[in-house]
């Protein structure tokens, strides 16, 4: 019998490449010029993962915390106030994105940073459930909740699609169905993101 999944549920293979030094490079070139916190405490909202381990190891001194839950379209987050909550690749995963950002203004009254693709709908990745240009996370998200976008900065990166073509091991693969064509053009043109930082009005 399958198991039910909860909306954005991913094994953590799905969600992390096994090239870790794509996702250091992924770290030290888009994501820590952007964030230049100078210490204090802060969340770390969803799974453990070693994206955020890099982030952690170059952003000392700042502590950062693990806030994981059953599901973050209904579930209330307890927690002591902080100076500041990372939030990368949650919100294209829920049902409830409306919602799980009220959370998230119990848990700081400082800075939110949010990370989020936003690629064409064709290119969408089937565990993902929207992903939002900026005019739609304003209109929805932010502005009824009362909150601005501080800063924002669109990313372009390119990942290692190159594995899917050279050799003879990724051909036979694809013949085999161990991967999907889909994934192949998704490696190419699925490379925008945006980041931002979130503040209350």
């Amino acid at each position: 019998m399958d198991l039910i999944r909860k909306p954005g549920y991913e094994t953590t293979e799905q969600l992390w490449s096994s090239n870790l030094q794509i996702l250091q490079k992924f770290v030290i070139t888009k994501i820590l010029p952007f964030i230049h916190p100078h210490g204090g405490d802060f969340y770390d909202i969803g799974e453990k993962n070693p994206r955020m381990e890099y982030l952690k190891y170059y952003l000392r001194p700042i502590q950062v915390k693990q806030i994981d839950s059953g599901d973050f379209n209904f579930d209330e987050l307890k927690a002591p106030k902080v100076d500041g909550v990372f939030c990368f690749e949650v919100l294209e995963h829920l049902q409830n994105p409306l919602f799980f950002m009220k959370q998230l203004m119990k848990l700081t009254d400082g800075h939110i940073y949010v990370l989020m693709p936003e690629n064409p709908r064709w290119l969408w990745h089937p565990m993902h459930f929207m992903e939002m240009k900026k005019k739609h996370f304003e209109r929805w998200i932010l502005n009824p909740l009362d909150l601005r976008i501080a800063r924002q900065k669109k990313i372009l990166f390119v990942s290692s699609w190159k594995v899917y073509f050279i050799g003879l091991r990724p051909l036979l693969k694809l013949i085999a169905g161990k991967i999907k064509f889909m994934d192949i053009i998704r490696s190419m043109f699925y490379v925008q993101w945006r980041i931002y930082e979130i503040r209350k009005n």
